[in-house]
């Protein structure tokens, strides 16, 4: 669990050291189609998102190994929460990872913003 682990947080490291920069990019395209500077607003919602994400995502993972039957201090655990951490770390990661790939290699605002200033 804890090499595959590295390795998915190795797969997510370009867009954690990109995140500043596309959000640069996208306020720099709000100006140029809108004359307004919104830096400070998109870097403080995404801050927020980061927390807010953070605390649900750490209540949605209590919530499911209680539903799944995680008795704390056992020594162990039912099939319906060893399949349940299967899905929370395997599944879940996997499909939310190719859904913000999928979304990443459609985003263009590079290009937009190029061509905006041309």
């Amino acid at each position: 669990m804890l090499a595959c682990t590295a390795i998915a947080a190795f797969g997510m490291s370009p867009l954690q050291g990109d995140m500043n920069a596309l959000i640069a990019t996208c306020s720099e395209y709000t100006y140029l189609t809108h004359g307004k500077r919104v830096d400070g607003t998109m870097y403080s919602c995404t801050s927020l998102g980061t927390k807010l994400g953070g605390g649900i995502g750490t209540a949605l993972a209590g919530w499911l190994l209680s539903f799944s039957g995680y008795v704390g201090g056992a020594a162990e655990q039912t099939a319906s929460c060893i399949n349940m951490l299967h899905v929370m770390y395997l599944w879940l990661p996997m499909i939310f990872n190719l859904l913000i790939t999928l979304i990443l290699t459609r985003l263009n605002v590079e290009k937009a913003v190029e061509d905006l200033k041309k």
